[in-house]
C-alpha cells in the first residue's frame, strides 16, 4: 500500500505541479496577449503617425508644385504679354515706315505731276503761239496772194 500511496502522492504532487504550470502558462499567455496588444497598438500608432507624416508631406509637395505651376504660368503669361507688346510695337513701326514711304512717294509723284503739268502748259503755250503764227502767216499769205492776183489782174487789163 505504501506503493499506492506514493503513487497517489506523486500524482497529487504532479496535479499540484501541473496546476502551477497551467497557471504559469495562463499568466504567460495573458502577458503575451497584453504584450501583443501593446505592440499592435504601438505599431498601429506608428503606422498612423507615418501615414499622417506622409499625407502632410504629400500635401506640402502638392502645395509647392501648385505654387511652382502658378509661378511658371505667371512667368509665361508675362513673357507672352512682352512678346505681344514687342510684336505690336514692331507692327506699328513698320506701319509708320510704310506710311512715311507712301507719303514720300505721294510727294514725289505730286512733284512729277506738277513738272509734267508745267511742261504741258509750256507746250500748250508753244502750240498756241505756233498756231497763232501759222494763222498769221496764213492770213498774210492770203493777203499777199490777193494782192498778187489783183496786180496780176491789173497787169492783164493794162
Amino acid at each position: 500500500m505504501e506503493g499506492a500511496t506514493i503513487v497517489q502522492q506523486i500524482l497529487k504532487a504532479l496535479d499540484l505541479h501541473c496546476g502551477k504550470i497551467q497557471q504559469q502558462m495562463k499568466e504567460m499567455e495573458d502577458r503575451l496577449r497584453t504584450e501583443i496588444q501593446d505592440t499592435e497598438s504601438r505599431l498601429r500608432a506608428e503606422i498612423q503617425d507615418t501615414e499622417n507624416r506622409l499625407r502632410a508631406e504629400i500635401q506640402d509637395t502638392e502645395n509647392r508644385l501648385r505654387a511652382e505651376i502658378q509661378d511658371t504660368e505667371n512667368r509665361l503669361r508675362a513673357e507672352i504679354q512682352d512678346t505681344e507688346n514687342r510684336l505690336y510695337a514692331q507692327i506699328r513701326e513698320t506701319e509708320d515706315r510704310l506710311h512715311q514711304k507712301l507719303s514720300d512717294l505721294e510727294k514725289r509723284t505730286d512733284a512729277r505731276f506738277e513738272r509734267l503739268e508745267t511742261k504741258m502748259n509750256y507746250w500748250r503755250l508753244e502750240w498756241s503761239e505756233t498756231q497763232e503764227t501759222v494763222d498769221f502767216l496764213a492770213r498774210k499769205t492770203l493777203q499777199h496772194e490777193r494782192k498778187l492776183r489783183s496786180r496780176a489782174g491789173q497787169n492783164e487789163i493794162s
